[in-house]
């Protein structure tokens, strides 16, 4: 059985889930000490004007909290995220197939950023029609055999993937242009995960 491990991610890269569809479980890490700015609590989407960045705001500690312990800010974010989503998917091929569950996830009362973004990696990976095994770290580890935790990770530039990401048709990608390594669900909605 192949095992990696992977930091968490909110709406994860198109490259993370090319990485995890390669094992057959997977470990998230939850015992780092939250890093601010990464995939963590945003992703990046496709919209009308260009790339969009959505970010979850999170409760702001002023000691080193675990990943695992990051709780999710109550707000407007919500509707805001979806207004975004449904803005830049809305004539998508798929989008209206998996909207509702998808809104689910989103409006859902979810406390810890673990539990949201294990809900949305688990959408995913059943839009796929994939099962891996998703468990949790107990404790840090410098390093791992499979260590994915930095991938897609813009600010750490800690890992570059080899991984080739053929293009796909995007709803945007005549005004400007195929963009690689969206969200995952840039792929999903336009019918090429």
């Amino acid at each position: 059985m192949s095992i990696a491990v992977f930091s968490t991610a909110y709406f994860p890269s198109l490259e993370y889930i090319r990485h995890i569809l390669q094992f057959d479980e997977i470990i998230i890490e939850t015992k780092e000490h939250f890093p601010h700015q990464t995939n963590r609590n945003r992703c990046h989407i496709l919209g009308p004007n260009g790339i969009q960045t959505l970010t979850v705001p999170i409760k702001q500690n002023h000691i080193k909290t675990p990943t695992g312990n990051i709780e999710i800010c109550s707000g407007k974010w919500k509707q805001q995220h979806w207004r975004s989503l449904t803005t830049a998917y809305n004539r998508s091929a798929l989008f209206e197939f998996y909207k509702d569950e998808l809104e689910s996830i989103i409006f859902d009362n979810h406390r810890l950023l673990i539990e949201l973004n294990t809900k949305i990696l688990s959408f995913i990976l059943k839009a796929k029609k994939k099962t891996i095994a998703i468990n949790f770290t107990t404790s840090f580890q410098a390093s791992y055999k499979n260590d994915f935790r930095y991938i897609s990770d813009a600010k750490s530039q800690k890992q570059i993937s080899d991984l080739n990401i053929p293009s796909y048709p995007q709803v945007f990608s005549e005004k400007i242009g195929f963009v690689s390594n969206l969200s995952a669900i840039d792929a999903l909605f336009n019918g090429s995960l």
